[in-house]
């Protein structure tokens, strides 16, 4: 906070000694002193651009820091608690930062049929066995993903789909028969 404190301090004096310089340059006629107030004026410009950029990157890292990124086995805990078996492993992620701007939390990870069974024991999850053959359903802000793809499950796959009452949490779950490959998008607005 101080050096916003200082660099706004400097550029106020910068620009105070450019306005004395062009009204002394305009009032006694010399050319020096328009010219020094042209060089002030650039300096005050770059004095008020580097205030502007430490602010901007100040309060940037601290709403970060706020937020912080989680790594995918802490996304996966904070959705499915911690987990019983050893035999997860995250392959990629993306998770919701701030409600209603980020669509929701995605997750692809492989994992073991009796992990998956503790998931789906936590809610009470409609199913539906599908088959991608000639699936053209576009999942809702997924298209931005390469990665987020339930296709790739094979020709037949399970979905499981939870929401609260209310629907401000919506959990779908894609999974291939032998329940070790998941995809999951998790949206809480």
């Amino acid at each position: 906070m101080k050096e916003v404190i200082i660099l706004t301090i400097i550029s106020g004096l910068v620009f105070f000694t450019f306005l004395v310089a062009l009204i002394l340059g305009f009032t006694k006629k010399k050319k020096k002193l328009k010219l020094a107030s042209l060089f002030l004026f650039f300096a005050f410009i770059g004095c008020l651009g580097w205030t502007g950029y430490r602010i901007i990157s100040k309060t940037y890292n601290k709403v970060a820091g706020t937020f912080g990124v989680r790594t995918g086995d802490e996304i996966y805990d904070a959705l499915f608690d911690e987990r019983k078996t050893n035999c997860v492993k995250i392959l990629n992620f993306q998770d919701q930062i701030v409600p209603k701007i980020d669509y929701a939390i995605w997750l692809h990870f492989e994992t073991c049929p009796s992990e998956l069974k503790r998931i789906l024991s936590k809610h009470d999850f409609n199913s539906e066995k599908i088959s991608t053959k000639n699936w053209n359903e576009k999942i809702p802000f997924a298209e931005t993903l390469d990665w987020f793809n339930p296709m790739k499950l094979g020709d037949t796959i399970m979905v499981y789909e939870y929401s609260t009452y209310d629907s401000r949490n919506i959990q779908t779950i894609w999974t291939n028969l032998d329940s070790t490959e998941v995809f999951v998008r998790d949206v809480l607005d």
